[in-house]
């Protein structure tokens, strides 16, 4: 078979099986990932959503302001969803964000209805917040307990 001829052949021709030509699943995709990288996914796109909602509808920018928790978790969400690729910056970017979040649970409690008079909390974010920054810690102990293996990016 010619060159041109294999590029045009079908993958079954070219010595590849059908699995191998086949698009994964995003269920395979998602299974491939580490527990970091599924996390800065996830959280990700939830905080995408929740901080672009809350400002298209309106958010103000008063102190304390919808507008800045949403501007806050478009930031993370933009660090997160950007840190998803690699397994290293995914695990790194876990554990800022859960320590953020858990900083931002502890000043939540002493205040009570805001972080530092800027981020307003309101009842979900006193149940999202310490969620999202224990599941982090959750996944930096179970990252550390892995036994040393080959590196992968």
């Amino acid at each position: 078979m010619s060159e041109t001829e294999a590029q045009a052949a079908p993958a079954s021709q070219q010595g590849r099986s059908n699995a191998e030509s086949r698009p994964r699943s995003f269920g395979r995709w998602l299974r491939s990932r580490t527990l970091a990288q599924s996390y800065c996914l996830l959280v990700g796109a939830f905080l995408l959503l929740r901080g672009a909602s809350t400002l298209a509808a309106g958010a103000s920018f008063a102190l304390p302001g919808d507008g800045w928790r949403a501007t806050f978790q478009l930031a993370i969400a933009a660090i997160l969803l950007s840190s998803s690729a690699s397994r290293t910056s995914a695990y790194r970017a876990v554990i800022a964000v859960g320590a953020t979040y858990a900083i931002i649970t502890v000043l939540g409690i002493i205040n009570g209805s805001d972080v530092l008079g800027i981020i307003p909390v309101d009842t979900r974010d006193k149940i999202v917040h310490p969620a999202l920054a224990v599941i982090a810690l959750a996944i930096w102990v179970l990252g550390r307990r892995r036994s040393p293996g080959p590196a992968r990016a």
